[in-house]
């Protein structure tokens, strides 16, 4: 066997391997897929495990963690006081930064409850239950996300009642 016949022949068995391994791959991500995906929205993860704390507690509540740097949160809380939603503003900064902002909107300064959301990248939309537990979490790309997720945490979804915990945190594809 010439060199350049062994050469060429190892190339193309390496090829044929690779290939082999990205089809093995590809199925892999396949499976997980179906066994991540929950609803027809999105893929649900698992409930999120959030208790915002007594300030928080006392009746289904819309929460909404937001930052005045962060030009979403700023559209996003606008959007909560148009639509009129029952919504209270967690952040981390002092109130007086939202007196112009909040849109008429309450706000609470809570360090302890934002560093609970702080590793997610604000805004974050949150659905809390009567002891102050996000039950439901959308963090929304554009504005116009506040429209659909209240929309749907107003009535019943394929997973329960608008707090059901076996719905978890949304993230689109």
């Amino acid at each position: 066997m010439t060199p350049s016949l062994a050469f060429t022949t190892i190339t193309w068995a390496a090829i044929v391997l690779l290939f082999f391994g990205l089809a093995a791959v590809l199925r892999e991500v396949r499976l997980l897929r179906a066994t991540v995906a929950r609803t027809t929205d999105g893929f649900a993860a698992v409930p999120p495990d959030l208790v915002l704390g007594p300030r928080f507690a006392g009746g289904s509540r819309i929460v909404a963690a937001v930052d005045s740097g962060c030009p979403l949160c700023l559209a996003v809380a606008e959007r909560l006081a148009r639509l009129g939603a029952e919504a209270t503003l967690l952040t981390h900064e002092p109130p007086a930064t939202w007196t112009s902002l909040a849109h008429g909107l309450p706000v609470i300064s809570d360090g302890e409850a934002w560093r609970s959301v702080s590793h997610l990248s604000p805004p974050v939309l949150m659905l809390l239950d009567e002891s102050g537990r996000v039950r439901r979490m959308v963090l929304p790309v554009r504005a116009a996300e506040v429209d659909t997720t209240l929309a749907g945490w107003a009535g019943p979804t394929a997973g329960g009642d608008p707090g059901d915990a076996g719905v978890g945190a949304h993230s689109r594809p």
